[in-house]
């Protein structure tokens, strides 16, 4: 019998009864909104729904993750085994997970803190959080719970705080709750409004558990008289995430690659790791997959492509074979940027990694350029990201990756201007650097490494706008890119408006 409260969920998902499908995405929520979900339960909030595939039949899948590492990169492992019954999560999963880490996992080595003299709405906001749950080491939650806290401390104007293992809390009876909170506020001195804020704390964590309303199960049961094939199981899974923010085109379209090349998810993640080892740049999955149906001279419109199965499961039979220069591709180009381009940072990238896509299909087709090639492509690439040609033309990036991108020729740059000039009347080097101030002075500096930090650089004039607007100069001079240059954030603040 399925045991719908939290605290069978949970239970059900710790024996490994509750399992994820190979086609689930990995986990992707981070503390903030864990600590939100958490705040919504205790207010006795509804946590949505969560949809469960109950089957005996062999299927691929994972455990879910009890201990999440966010700076760890992503790994996928799966089992398969036939001899039991399980239940495979077709949605919900990170919500499942959020609560399965709260309630027995850490997150980045930590457990969640909940302050039990939190929880009450005073004067905030509906929207806001009414409970402070974080993320804590035990040795922070000490600190925090010092009182009265030391002078100079940085919390020393704050409220009284008591943290205390969400975990430990949802596991005392509700029986002695009352109790053991009343002793524990006679141990730690607090007056009679806390000690009854902080009963009403423990009892509300020891009973929360037990709800069979606040995640909403719904069933689909293999054992019923007319059981659904995998291949219906499948559209359930697409449709009931069709609509979500969180679950993208990508993340179906990955799905329905996996159910042919089942190490679909190991691969790609593998090689983003490796792409971005020693590079100062965040390659994703999505990258290398749109760069793999570039190779495969396909669609890279996501949902163009899921609305075509036949076309997917071709593509899942072909595409394993092409990952291996894909990233040596990908590899080539990142020190391409780094070594000739000399661009070291994201923020130089207009219209995300779009831009780069054909110039890793031209690396893939044509994977040691010469010397006066690598010069070809420093030029386009920076035309390519100044002009922001392919920056949301996903139809206008794959038609020229794979018309113009081919092998044994040079890289089309003179068909890239035109490109460039026939959508935005670009024609010049000056109507270039106009186009994107940050590119224009990474090319003034030579590059930028000044503090090895460009994120924190700020842009500011050489000759100060005020000094020059004073003295009648036309607006088109005064913001002209050569009269900017980059500077850190701190010598920005303490310039004065002096020519230099």
């Amino acid at each position: 019998m399925f045991d719908p409260t939290l605290n069978g969920v949970m239970a059900q998902i710790e024996a490994g009864k509750i399992v994820l499908p190979a086609m689930q995405r990995p986990f992707v929520w981070k503390d903030d909104r864990i600590t939100k979900l958490i705040d919504s339960m205790l207010r006795g909030f509804p946590l949505g729904t969560a949809l469960l595939w109950k089957t005996a039949t062999m299927q691929r899948f994972r455990r879910f993750q009890k201990d999440v590492a966010p700076d760890a990169g992503i790994t996928v492992d799966f089992d398969s085994d036939d001899s039991t019954e399980r239940y495979l999560v077709l949605d919900g999963q990170q919500r499942l997970t959020s609560l399965f880490v709260a309630l027995t996992g850490t997150y980045d080595g930590k457990k969640l803190f909940v302050d039990v003299l939190s929880g009450v709405r005073g004067d905030k906001d509906p929207g806001d959080a009414y409970w402070d749950c974080r993320f804590l080491s035990e040795k922070e939650a000490k600190e925090l719970n010092v009182w009265p806290r030391p002078a100079g401390d940085k919390n020393a104007s704050s409220e009284r705080a008591v943290f205390v293992k969400f975990q430990d809390l949802t596991k005392l009876a509700a029986a002695r709750a009352g109790v053991i909170a009343t002793q524990k506020a006679a141990e730690l001195g607090l007056d009679a409004a806390q000690t009854t804020r902080m009963t009403t704390s423990y009892l509300q964590c020891a009973t929360v558990l037990a709800s069979k309303t606040a995640l909403q199960i719904h069933l689909i049961d293999e054992d019923s008289g007319d059981p659904m094939p995998i291949e219906e199981i499948l559209e359930v899974f697409v449709r009931v995430n069709s609509g979500g923010l969180v679950l993208q085109k990508s993340d179906l379209l990955m799905s329905l690659l996996d159910l042919k090349w089942n190490d679909i998810q190991r691969e790609l993640y593998r090689a983003v790791k490796e792409i971005n080892a020693a590079r100062p740049f965040n390659i994703t999955r999505d990258d290398v997959l749109k760069s793999l149906l570039l190779a495969k001279g396909s669609e890279t419109r996501f949902d163009r492509l899921v609305a075509d199965r036949v076309k997917v499961e071709k593509l899942a039979s072909d595409l394993p074979k092409l990952l291996p220069a894909v990233q040596s591709a990908w590899k080539s180009l990142t020190l391409l940027l780094m070594d000739n381009c000399k661009i070291t940072s994201e923020r130089f990238f207009r219209g995300g990694h779009n831009s780069l896509l054909p110039f890793v299909s031209y690396l893939v087709e044509n994977p040691t350029p010469s010397d006066t090639e690598k010069r070809r492509l420093v030029v386009a690439v920076y035309l390519a990201l100044m002009s922001g040609v392919f920056a949301g033309a996903e139809a206008r990036m794959g038609a020229f990756a794979r018309k113009e991108c081919v092998k044994g020729k040079p890289f089309p740059l003179e068909k890239l201007a035109r490109l460039v000039a026939s959508h935005y009347g670009i024609t010049s080097l000056e109507l270039l650097l106009s186009k994107h101030l940050d590119l224009a002075l990474n090319i003034a500096h030579g590059g930028i490494t000044l503090d090895n930090n460009p994120e924190n650089l700020q842009r500011d004039h050489i000759f100060p706008r005020a000094t020059l607007e004073k003295a009648g100069t036309p607006s088109e001079k005064t913001n002209h890119y050569a009269n900017f240059h980059f500077l850190r954030g701190k010598d920005n603040l303490n310039k004065s408006d002096t020519a230099p």
